[in-house]
């Protein structure tokens, strides 16, 4: 039986993204490190479009974590026809004050185990000249951001990996597509309801369902690269016509900032 693997779905973007998958009609597998929401995710799943659904509670950010969710599925002859590599973590810091088990985690997360999981089920689905592979990259791969640093980066590698991987294995029926969101409506940049509200009226902020919805259309299209929302090719326009020096001015708010706490 073939199912859609989706990173992180037991919240946020990645529930979103196996809820589309589930409602045209791919069994999906849910895979995280948060043991109630995957049960109450599976649960709400079956219960809201009738197919089946498991999940795997494992630490992505573990150096085996790529290998032990492959061989889990080997086991129980799960076959991945969809892989959507989309658990991540985010947060602002200087990367000389962020811990180092941190800094590890968002590497882990963002590189090391999309990476893997790409390389080995990308082999079964090159084998069988059949397969889906969705990367969730960012803006911020376009950025250069103070306090962002490895956050940026990662995002960069995922986007240009996921690019080259399409390349390798698009003559074997696999598509492959790093999706760019900008801003999503969610309590991380600590803006009251009503400013969110706005954003979202503006298209400024993109709700995580129009965020997943745009993504896995774009997967399916078989584009290499999709950037949810208009808007933010505008942003990426002036990202390139941003002067060092507003760069400079970011920097030392933020430094203002740290000093005052």
């Amino acid at each position: 039986m073939s199912f859609a693997l989706v990173t992180g779905g037991s919240s946020g973007i990645g529930f979103c993204y196996a809820s589309i998958l589930a409602s045209k009609g791919y069994s999906i597998i849910i895979v995280s490190h948060q043991e109630i929401l995957n049960r109450e995710s599976v649960e709400s799943l079956r219960h809201d479009f009738l197919v089946e659904v498991h999940y795997i509670t494992i630490d992505l950010a573990v150096p085996e974590a790529a290998q032990q969710v492959y061989n889990f599925c080997l086991e129980k002859e799960w076959e991945i026809e969809i892989l959507v590599n989309n658990a991540g973590i985010f947060f602002f810091n200087t990367v000389d004050k962020t811990e180092l088990s941190q800094s590890n985690k968002m590497l882990q997360l963002h590189i090391t185990t999309p990476t893997l999981l790409c390389a080995l089920f990308g082999k079964e689905m090159k084998k069988r000249r059949k397969g889906y592979i969705l990367n969730a990259s960012s803006i911020c791969a376009w950025t250069s951001y103070p306090t962002i640093a490895i956050y940026g980066s990662s995002k960069r590698y995922l986007k240009e990996f996921s690019k080259a991987l399409a390349f390798e294995l698009s003559d074997f029926g696999v598509k492959v597509c790093a999706v760019c969101p900008g801003a999503v409506d969610t309590g991380l940049y600590n803006l009251t309801p009503s400013i969110r509200k706005r954003c979202c009226q503006w298209g400024i902020m993109l709700s995580p369902y129009q965020v997943a919805q745009k993504g896995i259309k774009a997967l399916l299209k078989g584009e290499k690269c999709k950037i949810p929302g208009k808007i933010n090719y505008l942003f990426i326009f002036f990202i390139f016509l941003a002067p060092h020096f507003l760069i400079d001015l970011i920097k030392r708010h933020f430094k203002i900032m740290q000093d005052s706490d």
